[in-house]
């Protein structure tokens, strides 16, 4: 515990709190008060970025979502308070409670998802112009990535001597790369479908939904946090980044992973052409992409074996990734028969 009052006073001097103690959790802080306990979150969103996050949370209250955590106005009405460099929020402090469901908290999650986006869903018109720049944005910025991929490929295999990143790397770069491929088709899979039926749907989406971002019940139903990059937006984004944020607490059974996706379509079922853009999301080899960047432009920030290390945790996942997502287009090829 760090006694800090003098730190935060100007921000909580907005809520009429005056803090007894102050202990920093990054960027959650603890604030203990003679009116109790309170997390102040410090974030760097901008003006509009603020504004967009209490937008959402007032959007769900209104639909009578009541599955967020609440955040507290100031005593101005305000639910944000600006600093030169950072914007603050505060939430009531909950204890952390043990997770004791059969269920995994990601089936949970998913379950959430589902909700805010059956809650959200909307039909628009397809706006073939738009559409069409914002996909080959997408497929130009894949394509950049591809080619960063297969350049640093032939640098390796150029060398009389490779690191062991590099040979790790090497070992998979054909599967990366029909990847690659395969996100590019299923892109344009979506983009043909949607402009087949000349509609699309899109949800309120979390952004960031994953475990550290949620507590829990003493029922262990889940309380979501952090919706400061909430948006408008398809929902295969938010599943896609759902799983990716997921899938190390998965112990990469397809089993747990299909039903997180049983869990949300519950709620909303996909429609073909959302399959085909949550695969497009899914088996595109970003997390790698990043992996390789860090490597090539950063490599003293750990040591090689740490470098490897999550190398090849990311390739194991995006094996898994190329038969979850295969198993989604069967499941999907399967009901239209």
């Amino acid at each position: 515990m760090r006694y800090e009052p003098a730190l935060y006073a100007s921000v909580l001097f907005y809520y009429d709190l005056y803090p007894q103690q102050v202990e920093d959790l990054g960027k959650i802080k603890r604030i203990s008060t003679n009116r109790g306990e309170f997390a102040l979150k410090e974030t760097t969103m901008s003006t509009h970025q603020a504004d967009e996050f209490i937008h959402a949370l007032r959007k769900l209250t209104k639909l009578g979502y009541k599955q967020a955590v609440p955040i507290l106005p100031t005593k101005y009405g305000e639910y944000t308070v600006a600093t030169g460099s950072h914007t603050y929020y505060l939430m009531p402090w909950f204890e952390t409670i043990e997770y004791t469901a059969r269920e995994s908290r990601e089936e949970k999650l998913a379950d959430q998802l589902g909700v805010i986006h059956r809650l959200t869903v909307k039909t628009e018109a397809f706006q073939k112009e738009q559409v069409e720049q914002s996909v080959q944005q997408l497929v130009q910025r894949w394509e950049m990535r591809r080619l960063e991929l297969q350049r640093f490929a032939d640098q390796a295999e150029n060398k009389t001597y490779m690191s062991p990143f590099e040979l790790t790397f090497l070992t998979h770069a054909f599967m990366l790369d029909q990847m690659a491929e395969a996100a590019t088709e299923h892109l344009q899979k979506w983009y043909e479908l949607c402009l087949e039926k000349e509609k699309y749907r899109t949800v309120l989406c979390h952004g960031r939904l994953q475990r550290s971002h949620a507590l829990f019940s003493p029922d262990n139903e889940a309380l979501l946090l952090n919706f400061e990059r909430a948006s408008i937006d398809t929902p295969a984004r938010d599943l896609a980044s759902f799983c990716r944020y997921s899938f190390p607490n998965a112990y990469w059974s397809e089993e747990e992973v299909q039903r997180w996706f049983i869990r949300y379509e519950h709620h909303l079922p996909l429609l073909d052409e959302e399959k085909h853009l949550t695969c497009a999301y899914l088996n595109f080899p970003e997390p790698v992409a990043y992996s390789v960047e860090a490597y090539v432009s950063n490599r003293s920030s750990m040591s090689e074996f740490e470098h490897v290390r999550r190398l090849e945790k990311r390739l194991t996942a995006m094996r898994k990734v190329q038969r979850l997502t295969q198993k989604l287009i069967v499941i999907e090829q399967e009901a239209s028969q």
